[in-house]
């Protein structure tokens, strides 16, 4: 088993260019003892993050060869994980370019560590061989080593005038700085199946970008780069680096560019090209694997930066898992059990589980995400959690210690993240869904406004229609003889007829006397009746200023606001005892007037106590009915008032009944709003406008029509409780009742209200109240009457396409509500969705997704796990019930090979990605 790194693809600075004390051209001293431990010495003070060093020499192998021997058998340079040989040649084929020293394209071979040195030597290096015509006609040909350059420079300087001579260097720099090579020799040595896959070519563009673009020569110079598998460059800044790849990006040429140091010299120098200069960062395994992968994902894999990529974007994300002891899964059953393991660590980014059926893939998922959700069990058992299990979060990945560790056990832990469970899309998404079902649910995904009745409007129309029914009830009501009691005609009669009581009990000597004594009781009972009113608006006051009050005192106590002084009706308080005096003086004056009325009686010879007593209940009555007769004529003039406040017939102002369907209106305009503005992605300052493509891509198919869904079947099921069946015979019949209501939408709902209310609500079997109630009250509106989002996928409405795309639109609306924070588990996506969307959309979304979030899939598509570029894959088996777990990257053969035998189209997954490049090895 190969896995080093079971984290998977993880970020770490690669300097592929890195010279060495052997090579012909340096600046470390030359190739002594001294030299070489101040250049180990160097590159073992590297900072942390170099991970993998491209040891580079001309022609030769001999540094590398040096440094791998130090590394494996002296221990030094453990700091670097990798070393990799390179060789640097320079070519002949430069049309149209002059053949000064900086003018040569330099080419660089990769090898693979795996490599033996010495096939690198007599496989490749002494089978290239080049030939010269030389001073007087004379050919030199031979193959590259120490010493045929040493002749080639010999016989070149040979032919020099004595006085230019100086001005050369010795023969080896002398043959060195005159061999060329051609590229398609170097090509052919390479073309053996011992090197394939074991070496990638790279072109400095330095020098390749000195070459001119003319008719003879913009061939050659398109062959030679994008021959390369990648570019290099030394770049004195990120910014100076990016402007050289974009450049390539509009020549339409090879842009795989990577920073290298170039070092000739040591760190200390202020050269540029001086050892851990270097700006080129590599997502993936510090083997040669890993770097194959810059050539499938270069976008993916390479970052040109002057900080770690893993600290570009701050996220929570779970960086663990551990089974301390081998574990039962469920309660009571022996025959699956978790096997004890080491920590398995997870990456941050995309994590994928692959495995078989029954392997463990799901199960584990499920069982770690049930300590955090609401869901205790599986379909196959209750599980069992004794906190074996652990799982950690890292609350941010810039800061180490901000670790929480969650034992799984019984209960739940409060941390909020995005679970999908394996077939959740489909209940959500199902063709059996209602059709505001699956809106409702987008709505709350979008965080759109709540609908919900304005409630100072829900008040107004209550308390009216309240008061509405109450009038009617009473100017309407009827004794248990049948009679309209509360009647004008009735009221008026009795005061006639109790008039003519009084007039009858009297003689005409005392008739005067006794209208006298009648007018003073009347005025004795209005003004006790106006003491009375006083006194209770007097007590009303009293216990609403104490109220105020005390929630004022509770405001200032709790809230941090400045102090609200108490309130008090000292204005109203002052007008009352004032009135209260005046209407006492009232009620003295009265009482000695009745007194007074009742001594001028003295020659009365009848009972004069009974004369005087019918008297003062004949006029309490008649009291009674003129405040009787003057409450009905109040209510009357309510009545019409609140008919026209509700109704607005007559009237030129709008109506309730017009502000209230104006308000549903307005709900639907607000949650227009709403939803343009969560598709305005201009509008999130929040989001870098990679995040805005990103965001803008999730939703671009997204749209809604917000409608005002009237639903004339639970109206009519509710009108059914205001239907007297023993005299209106259409109670169980809803197309009896829309005949006679005329009710079938939003429109003619408040036509009828306008128009028919009043004469149902008067009608002979019907419920008033209840009518009153179904037609008014927003608790049952919201039963037949809901605003709501009609969404549309691709110009469809939602309701009308395959469950498939439903699952798509619900899962591309649950990422975009909050797609850069929360990490996301999502079991076996491929199952809910449609496989269009997975290849052409899904794909490339967890790509993008990834840099923002943590995604863990479980899967067993193997284009989500390779074409997705998954940085790791942890793999799951069922060893007779023993579930184990192993993880590593795509890169790791171990990992490359599980994909290829578990999932169906493994090898094609591959196959796929590596065509994108024709140039990979």
């Amino acid at each position: 088993m190969s896995i080093n790194y079971d984290r998977g693809s993880e970020w770490r600075k690669w300097d592929l260019h890195v010279h060495t004390p052997s090579s012909i051209c340096q600046n470390y001293g030359g190739d002594t003892d001294e030299a070489w431990e101040r250049y180990i010495s160097d590159l073992e003070s590297l900072p942390q993050e170099f991970s993998v060093l491209g040891i580079n020499d001309y022609l030769f192998i001999d540094g590398y060869e040096r440094l791998k021997k130090e590394k494996e058998e002296n221990n030094r340079l453990q700091n670097i994980d990798l070393l990799l040989p390179v060789l640097e040649f320079r070519l002949n084929n430069l049309a149209g370019v002059g053949f000064g020293k900086l003018d040569r394209i330099n080419l660089h071979v990769i090898f693979s560590d795996k490599i033996p040195v010495n096939i690198i030597k007599d496989q490749f290096l002494n089978t290239l061989v080049q030939s010269y015509i030389i001073n007087d006609g004379r050919k030199w040909e031979g193959v590259v080593t120490k010493d045929s350059l040493v002749e080639l420079g010999a016989e070149i300087k040979s032919g020099i005038p004595a006085e230019e001579i100086s001005k050369y260097g010795s023969d080896l720099e002398e043959g060195f700085n005159n061999l060329n090579l051609n590229l398609e020799n170097i090509i052919q040595s390479l073309n053996k199946e011992r090197f394939k896959g074991k070496y990638l070519i790279a072109v400095g563009k330095t020098e390749w970008d000195a070459m001119k673009w003319t008719d003879a020569s913009i061939a050659i110079k398109k062959h030679i780069i994008n021959t390369a598998d990648i570019v290099f460059t030394a770049s004195e800044s990120v910014v100076k680096f990016n402007s050289a790849k974009e450049k390539l990006v509009q020549q339409r040429v090879n842009s795989r560019l990577l920073d290298c140091s170039d070092a000739h010299d040591h760190s200390s120098s202020l050269n540029k090209d001086r050892i851990g200069n270097c700006f080129t960062w590599i997502k993936a395994d510090p083997t040669f694997e890993g770097l194959k992968q810059v050539i499938y994902e270069p976008e993916e894999r390479i970052c040109i930066s002057e900080e770690n990529p893993f600290l570009l974007f701050d996220k929570p994300y779970f960086s663990a898992i551990s089974i301390d002891n081998d574990l039962n899964v469920f309660d009571g059953e022996t025959d699956l059990t978790f096997s004890k393991c080491k920590i398995i660590p997870l990456n941050q980014n995309l994590v994928t589980i692959i495995g078989g059926r029954g392997e463990g893939k799901s199960m584990l998922v499920e069982y770690l995400a049930s300590s955090f959700v609401d869901n205790e069990q599986s379909k196959d058992g209750i599980f069992n959690k004794n906190g074996a299990v652990k799982i950690l979060y890292n609350k941010t990945n810039s800061d180490s210690e901000e670790i929480i560790s969650f034992d799984i056990i019984e209960g739940k832990h409060p941390l909020e993240f995005i679970y999908i469970s394996q077939g959740m899309l489909k209940k959500y998404a199902g063709e059996s869904e209602e059709k505001n079902k699956l809106a409702d649910s987008m709505k709350k995904l979008a965080r759109l406004n709540e609908v919900s009745f304005d409630d100072h409007l829900d008040h107004e129309i209550i308390t009216k229609i309240d008061r509405y029914s109450e009038l009617k009830s009473t100017l309407e009501y009827k004794n248990e003889e049948g009679i309209s009691t509360n009647s004008m005609s009735f009221l008026h009669e009795r005061k006639d007829r109790v008039q003519s009581f009084i007039n009858n009990i009297t003689t005409e000597d005392n008739k005067k006397k006794l209208r006298e004594y009648a007018s003073d009781l009347e005025s004795l009972n209005k003004s006790n009746k106006k003491l009375s009113n006083i006194n209770e608006l007097e007590r009303y006051l009293l216990n609403a200023v104490n109220d105020i009050n005390l929630k004022i005192s509770s405001l200032n106590l709790s809230e941090d606001i400045p102090l609200i002084d108490n309130s008090s009706f000292d204005a109203q308080q002052t007008k009352i005892a004032l009135i209260k005096s005046t209407v006492s003086e009232d009620i003295a004056t009265s009482s000695q007037s009745v007194q007074d009325v009742r001594s001028r009686f003295e020659s009365y010879k009848g009972d004069l106590s009974t004369l005087l007593e019918d008297v003062k209940d004949y006029q309490s009555e008649l009291d009674s009915i003129n405040s009787k007769i003057l409450e009905m004529q109040m209510f009357s003039t309510e009545l019409v008032s609140i008919e026209l406040d509700i109704f607005g017939a007559g009237s030129d102002s709008s109506s309730l009944l017009d502000k209230m369907e104006e308000d549903y209106k307005e709900q639907a305009s607000n949650l227009a709003k709403s939803w343009s503005n969560f598709k305005d992605i201009s509008l999130r300052t929040d989001f870098n406008d990679t995040q805005k493509k990103l965001m803008g891509s999730m939703l671009e198919d997204l749209d809604a029509e917000i409608v005002i869904d009237f639903n004339p079947e639970a109206f009519y099921d509710k009108v059914s409780d205001c239907i007297d069946g023993s005299k209106w015979r259409i109670k169980n019949n809803n197309e009896a009742k829309a005949e006679n209501f005329g009710i079938s939408d939003f429109s003619s709902f408040f036509d009828f209200l306008r128009s028919n209310f009043k004469d149902m609500y008067d009608r002979d079997g019907i419920h008033q109240n209840i009518l009153k109630d179904i037609c008014f009250k927003d608790f049952h509106r919201r039963d037949y009457i809901k605003i709501y989002p009609v969404l549309k996928y691709k110009n469809k409405d939602l309701n009308k396409v395959s469950a498939g795309q439903k699952g798509t639109v619900y899962l591309k609306m649950k990422l975009a509500t909050s797609a850069f924070s929360k990490p996301i588990i999502f079991d076996q996506p491929e199952d809910d969705l449609d496989n269009g969307f997975i290849v052409e959309d899904l794909i490339e979304l967890f790509k993008e997704l990834k840099k923002y979030r943590q995604v863990i899939i479980v899967t067993h598509n193997a284009n989500l796990v390779v074409n997705a570029d998954a940085e790791q894959v942890i793999v799951a088996t069922n060893d007779h019930g023993k579930l184990s777990y192993i993880s590593g990257s795509l890169e790791d053969s171990t990992i490359n090979s599980e994909i290829c035998k578990i999932l169906e189209g493994g090898d094609r997954a591959f196959n796929n990605r590596r065509s994108k490049y024709q140039n990979v090895k």
